[in-house]
Formats: C-alpha cells, sequence, structure tokens
C-alpha cells in the first residue's frame, strides 16, 4: 500500500509552513535570542528523524492479516464503544456542560474554558469512549466491502458526531484533525480496493507520495475545491463572529497588534487597503490574514514560548500535553496539577507553538531523547499499514497528520489526546482478542 514515509510529511509540513509564512501581511514580534529556539526545534526535528531512520524493516516482526470474522467483531464492538460514547456526550451537553442547551453557544464555551470537569464524570467517560465511533468508521471506510450498508450507514452517522459537535460550537481544530486523518484513510482504502493506477507528486525531481489518478479527475477535484472553499468560508465566519462578539470593529489591527494578543505589526500597505475598504472587504482581509495566522503563527509562539520559560529540562512530564488524562485521576481526589495551574507558567495563552512548543514545557531538552523513540515507534507503524494491516493503515492515517501539522499545532494535545487513546485501545484489542470467539445465545 502506498503510505507516505513520516520524513516526507514532516518535510512537508515544513515547506507549507514556510510558504504561508512569507505571504503573512504582518512582522512578528518577539523578545530574546533566536539562537536557542530554534538550536531545541531544530534538535527535536533531527531526533524524530534519526529515530524513524534508526528502525530498519528487517528488524520489524510481520504481522499476519486478522480473519475477516476478528476484524468485524472488533471493529463492532468499538462501534458499540463509541455508540454509547456519543450518547453519553450529547446527554452531557444538554445537562451538565449545556453547551447545546445555552442561549449563546460561544458564551457558554467560553464560561466552560475557565473550569474542571464541566462534564462531571460522566462526561469523562463520555470523553473517553465517543472517538472509538470515529475510529471503527474509519475502518468501516477501509474495509467497506465486508459490511452492510446499513451498518455502514451507522458507522457515518455516530462517527461523524465530533464534526458536527464542533461545526456547532464553532470550531475548527477538531475539524483540520478527523478531516485529514479521513482523506489519508480514504486514500489508503482506495489503494486498496481499486486498481486504478496512481500518479507520483514530485519535488525537485524526487517522489514524494502516491496518489490515485482518480484524485486528479474532474469528479474528485471539483468537489473537494467546493470543501475548501466552504471550510474556508466557514473559518471566515467563525473569526468574524467572534471578532463581533468582541466588538473591536475598526479597531481590530490595533488589538492584534498588542503583545497580549498576536504581536505582530501589519504593513502599512495592508492597513491602508483596510480601512478605506468596505465592511464586505474588510470581513474577507480579516478572513484570510486570520487563516494565514492560524497555520504560520504557531513557529514565532514557539520561540516566544522558550525565550519566556526559566527551566530547560522541562515542568509536568506529560501532565501538560495529556491533561484530560489526568482529570480522571483528579476526579478522584489525586492531587495532581489541574490545567489552570499549569497555564501559569504560560506567558501566552490560547496561542499555537507548533507540535514541539508543548512538548518542551512537559519534557525541555530532555524531548530530544523521547522523539527519538517517538520516530521509532512511528516508523514501526508505517512498516505495519505498509503491510496493510487495518488497525495500523488507520492508526497512521492519525499519525500522518500529527505529523503534516507538527510545524503549526500540536494535535495530542488536550481532549485530541483522547483519540490517540482510542488508536492504541484499537492496537490491543487486535493484539489480544481471540481469532475464532464464537458468540452464541444461551438457553
Amino acid at each position: 500500500m502506498s503510505v507516505i514515509n513520516p520524513i516526507k510529511l514532516l518535510l512537508v509540513s515544513l515547506l507549507i509552513w514556510f510558504l504561508i509564512y512569507i505571504q503573512i501581511p504582518a512582522e512578528y514580534i518577539y523578545t530574546g535570542s533566536l539562537f536557542f529556539p530554534i538550536l531545541t526545534l531544530v534538535s527535536f526535528l533531527l531526533a524524530f528523524i534519526f529515530g524513524v531512520i534508526s528502525l530498519k524493516r528487517s528488524s520489524v516482526k510481520v504481522i499476519g492479516v486478522p480473519p475477516v470474522k476478528k476484524l468485524k467483531q472488533i471493529i463492532y464492538f468499538m462501534f458499540l464503544l463509541g455508540f454509547a460514547g456519543v450518547l453519553l456526550k450529547i446527554y452531557v451537553g444538554y445537562f451538565n456542560s449545556e453547551i447545546f442547551s445555552a442561549d449563546n453557544v460561544f458564551e457558554q464555551r467560553l464560561e466552560n474554558m475557565n473550569k474542571e470537569l464541566t462534564g462531571g464524570f460522566m462526561g469523562i467517560i463520555g470523553s473517553i469512549l465517543f472517538p472509538f465511533a470515529f475510529v471503527s468508521l474509519l475502518m468501516v471506510l477501509y474495509n467497506f466491502r465486508i459490511f452492510s450498508k446499513t451498518f455502514i450507514f451507522l458507522s457515518i452517522i455516530f462517527g461523524s458526531y465530533p464534526f458536527i459537535e464542533t461545526v456547532f460550537m464553532g470550531g475548527r481544530t477538531i475539524i483540520a484533525l478527523l478531516g485529514t486523518t479521513l482523506i489519508f484513510v480514504l486514500i489508503a482504502s482506495y489503494n486498496k480496493n481499486s486498481m486504478i493506477a496512481s500518479r507520483k507528486v514530485l519535488w525537485f525531481g524526487k517522489q514524494l507520495f502516491k496518489l490515485p489518478e482518480f484524485f486528479f479527475k474532474k469528479r474528485f477535484f471539483i468537489p473537494f475545491i467546493l470543501l475548501t472553499i466552504l471550510f474556508t468560508t466557514y473559518s471566515f465566519n467563525v473569526v468574524n463572529s467572534r471578532l463581533q462578539r468582541f466588538g473591536y470593529g475598526d479597531a481590530t489591527l490595533k488589538v492584534w497588534e498588542r503583545e497580549d494578543y498576536q504581536w505582530v505589526k501589519f504593513n502599512d500597505d495592508f492597513k491602508a487597503t483596510y480601512y478605506t475598504s468596505s465592511e464586505e472587504d474588510k470581513a474577507r482581509m480579516i478572513g484570510y490574514y486570520s487563516l494565514k495566522h492560524y497555520f504560520a503563527h504557531g513557529m514565532v509562539e514557539y520561540v516566544r514560548l522558550v525565550n519566556h520559560l526559566d527551566s530547560t529540562t522541562g515542568y509536568f512530564y506529560g501532565q501538560y500535553e495529556f491533561s484530560v488524562f489526568f482529570k480522571f485521576f483528579r476526579a478522584f481526589g489525586v492531587p495532581l496539577k489541574s490545567t489552570k495551574d499549569m497555564q501559569t507558567k504560560l506567558d501566552r495563552k490560547a496561542v499555537y507553538s507548533t507540535f514541539f512548543g508543548p512538548f518542551y514545557l512537559d519534557f525541555g531538552i530532555f524531548g530530544i531523547i523521547i522523539l527519538f523513540f517517538w520516530g521509532r515507534f512511528i516508523k514501526r507503524v508505517y512498516i505495519h499499514a505498509q503491510n496493510r494491516n487495518t488497525q495500523y493503515v488507520v492508526f497512521y492515517g492519525y499519525l500522518s497528520t500529527i505529523i503534516i501539522t507538527s510545524a503549526f499545532i500540536n494535535f495530542i494535545l488536550g481532549s485530541s489526546s483522547y483519540y490517540l487513546f482510542a488508536f492504541f485501545i484499537a492496537l490491543f484489542l487486535f493484539k489480544f482478542w481471540p481469532n475464532n470467539l464464537v458468540l452464541k445465545k444461551t438457553q
């Protein structure tokens, strides 16, 4: 199966960041030296690359393809877990966190962001379980030929819940995470289930990856462009709705230039054009800039983060990145740091600082060692995905998303790590689930 090498994904991520960064009509401002932040960032990148290179294919034990019976049983089981999780999420959204019943969803979301355990114990269980619906959906799409149309339809309905919830609450991050993962898995499914030829994608004469020939045809390309326009328009509406809520008006650029906000200096030409434009054109300019800033600012925020922190050896050792799992223990009274406590170390909150920013906050320079073994782990998953093992194909689709967005955002931070947990449980199930499990009714 044609899956993309993790090192190539990392290079594509850096290329995307660079191409967007040079289009930003503003100068990012920071204090301190560039030397140490760039040194740590380059060390992180090289550690990951060396980790990938160090694991040879010959040292990875081949895993047999599971029987269809076992495959279907595991996917049905994961669907039931996800089904229960979705129902719990809907219940909690109405009666505990009140997201679904609030008069103003955005205001309720802001209020909940400053609280711990707004959904209670049921909220924790629901949050842990509902990603299984999405993971089972990915497995169904990859093996759609062995399932009934009814089950495929139910999988799509419940597996799509994260998208629906995110749109309802006016978010974008989860859509980007799961949407990109879905695309990677659909490409893998197409390569598996179709005999159509693939086309090579080259960069300076070197093959980056292959895409099915179908992806270059109008019947795919046109809907893809339409969906891209739809997401872009949605992003514009999210940004401008938030700006209307805060009432910045024509002061938007001045607010964003503040040190406690984006901390940029807009180009004079951009500002002149903005202030002389119609309200519709202003909204479009702000939307385009915000979308580019969404991708570009992470690198600068990484520099700001590293220069602000006193310790170079880390602070929380996993508690910050995987705080959602530590919530479970805090619910039982274990005296661990809350998210609010950990954020006191952050000079700038509610920003993205690439994949490596939260990693540096947790582990400091020790993260170099961890990223080396993280690279080896991803290489192992990559090799198994090439051999068309379902559990590894869908997992690598998720990991591919993390890597290709690593120059912008950390997609295993916070609630996104619930999906990482679901993928790990899927690996566990495939390893230990009996090949010939028989389910019979008792008399």
